[in-house]
Formats: structure tokens, sequence, C-alpha cells
């Protein structure tokens, strides 16, 4: 909730809560000094963020911030002529909910994953903990009816080949996790699991692009609603890219990194395949967390040299300024 000082709260929604004074945000300022869309609180994963994206000045208990900041329960948020307080509350997980899929330990043991991201590390607070492992270890996704992983620290395996440390990776069912001395096995919790992400009726039908003075907001709609997610700079670029190509091609075809890096990339020449790959992940992983299966969507060709956003057939592609 964002609580306006002596004055009305308003919940901040999948999409997020826009700042400013152009009339159609969802807290309007007057102070002229205030851009016309200020400043984006969104929810994330482990709580609430705010982004600043006008010119103006966006104050975190009193100190001035110029870059995504995270907030916590309390904290007073202020831009000209405004000040809010943030509370934040969070139901716990539903541990007698459905899961969609089960992680077996070697050693012994069944563990439903009901909610995400579901975090495996050493520390009290994460979700399943192992004593010894480092806090946080690993996140487990849920997106789309499908389940990834982020190694966060150490080295993990997934059939023994090693994953990146940082890096979204799928899990299918029969993948063996392995990470020190425990392996899990990956299983379907129960006996008709849809993954709806490849079906058609897992792609966007409608996609809404949304310039901001730093990044985009791209709203996409799905089967089951909507999902917005706020990317900065080259990953909002990246996305404009494939969404709204060069003429010759359209939205879902595959646009060939030379095009990317023409567009991400004007003033940089000599941007390599690396450098591509890694703007490409960190999206897909901003996907993830606005529950939608990144690595489904933004595909990259076989072979690379290539990459495009998954659309149902006919998808509508808007733009707006």
């Amino acid at each position: 909730m964002v609580v306006v000082v002596d004055g009305p709260s308003r919940r901040v929604g999948a999409n997020g809560l826009m700042i400013g004074r152009q009339r159609e945000c969802d807290i309007v300022a007057v102070d002229p000094s205030v851009s016309r869309r200020h400043a984006l609180v969104r929810l994330t994963t482990d709580g609430a963020q705010v982004v600043p994206l006008g010119r103006g000045p966006v104050e975190v208990n009193g100190t001035a911030i110029a870059r995504a900041y995270d907030l916590a329960n309390g904290d007073r948020l202020a831009i000209p002529g405004l000040a809010f307080t943030i509370e934040i509350s969070a139901q716990r997980p539903d541990v007698s909910a459905q899961a969609a899929f089960r992680i077996e330990r070697a050693r012994g043991g069944s563990f439903g994953i009901v909610h995400s991201p579901f975090v495996i590390g050493g520390a009290d607070t994460d979700d399943l903990i192992v004593k010894g492992w480092p806090a946080a270890a690993l996140h487990l996704h849920l997106a789309q009816g499908e389940l990834f992983v982020v190694v966060n620290s150490g080295r993990a395996t997934r059939n023994d080949a090693e994953l990146a440390t940082g890096a979204l990776e799928p899990l299918v069912e029969g993948d063996v996790l392995g990470y020190r001395k425990e392996t899990f096995s990956i299983r379907h919790a129960t006996s008709h699991v849809a993954t709806t992400a490849v079906g058609l009726h897992g792609m966007p039908k409608r996609v809404v692009i949304e310039m901001l003075p730093k990044g985009g907001r791209v709203v996409f709609s799905m089967a089951d609603g909507d999902h917005a997610v706020y990317l900065a700079d080259r990953r909002f670029d990246l996305m404009v890219a494939l969404l709204r190509p060069p003429a010759g091609h359209v939205a879902g075809d595959f646009i060939s990194d030379d095009l990317v890096r023409t567009i991400v990339w004007p003033r940089k020449s000599g941007v390599s395949r690396p450098e591509i790959n890694t703007l490409i992940s960190r999206c897909r992983r901003d996907l993830v967390e606005a529950g939608l299966a990144g690595p489904r969507l933004l595909e990259r060709a076989p072979g690379g040299g290539g990459t495009r956003l998954a659309l149902a057939p006919g998808a509508e592609v808007v733009v707006e300024s």
C-alpha cells in the first residue's frame, strides 16, 4: 500500500503504481517540478521497489535515490509536494495448497512447490532449509505452469551438467538438480499438469508497450490475465526491437543479432554475442518474476543469431508514449 500522509491509500497491483503529473497516473501530483511520469512503485518477488523515472527528486527516508530502490515496511517516500508511507504485508505461503511440482530428495523426503520463488538454502527464512548451505542458494520459480531455477551462489548441476551462476534455467520432469552433497529429482505433483507456455493459449494475445523516461513498462495479456513488467534501458530497447521491429519484419519474427545491435547499442560497435545473450538472460529473469515463462517467450533461434518474442497468432501490439 502507498499511503498518502494525512490522506487516502492506494494498493499496488500487478501493473505497479505510477506517480506523476499525467492525468492517467495512479496518483496525480500538481507540483510543476514533478515529471509527467515521475516514479513507479512495483511489486517484486522479494517485496516492493520504487523506480525513479523523472528528472526531479525521489526520496526514501529523506535520502535522494537515482535508481531502483527496494522498499521496506514503514519507509517514507517523497516527491515534490507529496509524501507517502509504504505499508507492506505478505501472506504466509499456504502450505496446504496444491503444488504443480515437487522435488524428491535422494536421501528421503518430498517437497511441494506451491509458491514462487521457492527458496532453498541454509537460512532460517528459506522455504526449504538445508543445514550448511548458504542462504538462498537456489531460487525455484513457477511461471505459466513451468519450473525454472536460478543458482545464486555455489556450484549446482542439472543432470550432472554445471549450471551458470545467476542464469535462469528450465527444469522438467525427471531432471536431477544437484548442490553440494544433495540431489533432488523434479516431479510433477499431479498426473495432470498442463504446460501452458508452449501452447498457443499460453502466448500473449495482446502486448502494450508504455514508453517511460527511463526504460518502459510492458503489459502482456495472457489467458490468465495481465502480467506487467518494468524493463530498464537496454532491456526495454530489446523488447521494443522485437515487438516493433524494422521494416521487413513483424512482431513474432526472429530478429537478427545484427539488427538488435543497431537498435539496442546504436553508438557501440563490436557488441559480442555473449553480451546479447547476457541481456536476453536478464530480460528472461524479469519476465519470470512477472509470472511469465521467460525462456519460452523470449526465444533464441536454433544455433543463435536471432531472437524473437513468441506471440499468439494475430496478437495485437500497442505502443503508448
